[in-house]
């Protein structure tokens, strides 16, 4: 994906004073697992495939329609630089101000506070957690570069620049491809990412199923193929794991799955999960959660709360079902009929897990107690149709008992 002479003079922009405060913190703290700067870009690159995609699907005259949509990495060694492109919906002039110049969400204040809390080495995955993942490329690199094309018939390119200090610039440029192209230029000490057999090793670990075909040096490195749509006796639990890790955005294996397939009065497959631990920000109404959504295998939402109760809403996974409409809005999913049949049978089924835990599981339950009964508990009170097999599933310290049993 290539760029032709730049066409306009630069316009320079200047960082809010929060802004400036998360690039300095992310440059000059040391990290464990620095390498989830790689996961955080591959997801926008997917992010941005799966919006075309989609787009593509339900407008047949759409500019963007392709037959191979796709994520390109190549590693420069040499000139010790990294460049992940995608052919995917692309950005404005608009948006390159708006979403990489300003803090992109309501936990970016959280993740400054966790950094400055942390001691010697900050958990990079408070990156992923806590919204701010395109700027964990400013954790490897001191100068970011970003060229992009919307898709549309009277679009233009743009590249937008930084060296974090203060300042970003953004300026027209000549780029017949729609889509983006994010081009890192590696600090010494991290040159080692510019090495091709690093980037697939991070890709395996972290991107493996990522819906779309990522490419190293022209080699298509990831698993395509979505795993809930495998049988049951064909996926390994080494795999399911994996998949279970790049789905939660978590390091610790699950404590739990669900493997679903059901055909009716509702059609879908789901493959879903109980963490092992609770996250410390779970009761926090702008806690990143919910399912990831698939129509017939496309992509359509990855933090749907409607269709799991609240008091569930630690569970993670997906949920793939063909009674959807491919240009499903966020608000035809709050209306839609088969979203409230599929959250009833996702509803008993997670139930039935933790009965069955229970039952024959004690340790496995106890675990579940321990790190989600507080909000558990609060179904009595929301889920009166589930209410008697809540109550059955509580548990509470007694006088007959010792202290924490």
């Amino acid at each position: 994906m290539t760029t032709k002479d730049q066409v306009s003079t630069p316009e320079q922009y200047e960082y809010k004073a929060e802004m400036k405060r998360l690039l300095h913190l992310i440059a000059h703290s040391l990290y464990t697992h620095p390498e989830v700067f790689l996961r955080e870009l591959i997801s926008n690159a997917s992010d941005a495939l799966n919006k075309v995609r989609i787009r593509a699907l339900t407008d047949r005259d759409f500019e963007g329609r392709s037959e191979s949509h796709r994520i390109e990495i190549v590693a420069d060694k040499d000139a010790g630089k990294l460049r992940v492109s995608d052919n995917g919906i692309g950005m404005t002039r608009e948006d390159l101000v708006d979403r990489l110049g300003t803090v992109a969400s309501s936990g970016t204040l959280q993740f400054l506070e966790q950094v400055q809390s942390s001691g010697d080495a900050v958990d990079a995955q408070l990156i992923g957690q806590f919204g701010v993942g395109f700027y964990a490329a400013f954790m490897v690199a001191d100068e970011i570069e970003v060229e992009t094309r919307a898709a549309g018939d009277d679009s233009v390119g743009y590249r937008w620049s930084t060296t974090g200090e203060g300042t970003f610039t953004v300026e027209e440029i000549e780029r017949d491809e729609i889509g983006t192209t994010v081009t890192l230029h590696l600090t010494e000490d991290h040159a080692g990412f510019a090495e091709e057999y690093r980037v697939r090793e991070i890709i395996k670990k972290y991107s493996n199923f990522v819906p779309f075909p990522i490419f190293v040096g022209g080699v298509q490195v990831n698993k395509v193929q979505p795993l809930w749509r495998k049988k049951k006796d064909d996926i390994g639990d080494k795999e399911l794991e994996e998949f279970y890790k790049f789905v939660a955005n978590d390091y610790a294996s699950p404590l739990g799955h669900l493997h679903l397939e059901l055909e009716g009065r509702v059609n879908m497959r789901a493959l879903l999960f109980v963490p092992s631990s609770a996250p410390p920000d779970l009761f926090r109404d702008d806690q990143h959660r919910g399912l990831h959504l698939y129509s017939n295998n496309v992509f359509i939402q990855d933090d749907n709360r409607d269709l799991l109760p609240d008091y569930l809403r630690f569970v993670r996974g997906v949920v793939d079902t063909d009674d959807l409409p491919l240009n499903v809005s966020r608000e035809v999913t709050q209306a839609s009929p088969v979203m409230s049949q599929i959250s009833t049978v996702l509803t008993g089924k997670i139930l039935g897990l933790l009965e069955g835990w229970s039952a024959s599981e004690p340790e496995t339950f106890d675990k579940f107690t321990e790190q989600f009964g507080s909000m558990f508990k609060t179904g009595v009170a929301s889920d009166f149709s589930n209410k008697e097999r809540i109550v059955g599933l509580l548990r509470y310290e007694s006088t007959r008992t010792l202290p924490g049993e």
